[in-house]
């Protein structure tokens, strides 16, 4: 019995440490494998075509480009819904609040342009627009409610995007 767990410890010894060469395949190296490059080597051919070589005249008259086009083409914007969650005034923080989204769409890089209308005063102000999960929401839009005549008014937000455009339905606001 002690000669059969003697070799069964050393088989199971012998099993272990060739298992090691799967996890080291390089148990002696001391750096880390370079990438191999590859670099072109240039060499030298010669090519034989059966045409002639081009006279004279013929270089002349394919010396002018050939007309390229450098217009790049037009992206075609697709109109997009927005909606206007929240248009309130809030006299204890001194702001007209706008909170917009674009639901359905949900990209960077668009602008969202709130416009209050109301007394014959026009006002505007621009914001960055930010990507969730299934929307464009419009960085809260805060108007200082000094700037505003005090009254009945209207606000829509628009927005504009490399791909897609669109403007909100009008909402009505009460300035204190």
């Amino acid at each position: 019995m002690p000669r059969f767990r003697a070799l069964a410890l050393a088989s199971a010894t012998l099993l272990i440490l060739s298992a090691c060469s799967v996890f080291y395949p390089n148990w002696g190296a001391t750096e880390l494998p370079e990438e191999p490059t590859m670099s072109a080597v240039p060499t030298e051919t010669e090519t034989v075509t059966a045409e002639p070589e081009p006279t004279d005249t013929e270089i002349e008259a394919s010396a002018e480009p050939e007309p390229t086009e450098t217009e790049e083409p037009e992206i075609e914007k697709v109109q997009t819904e927005v909606t206007i969650i929240m248009a309130v005034a809030e006299p204890d923080f001194g702001v007209l609040t706008v909170v917009a989204q674009i639901p359905g769409l949900s990209e960077s890089g668009g602008m969202c342009k709130m416009r209050f209308i109301g007394s014959d005063v026009e006002k505007e102000l621009e914001v960055r627009a930010e990507p969730s999960s299934d929307y464009t929401q419009c960085f809260p839009i805060e108007f200082p409610l000094s700037e505003l005549p005090s009254g009945n008014g209207v606000v829509t937000v628009s927005y504009d995007s490399e791909f897609h455009f669109g403007t909100s339905p009008a909402t009505s606001v009460v300035i204190p």
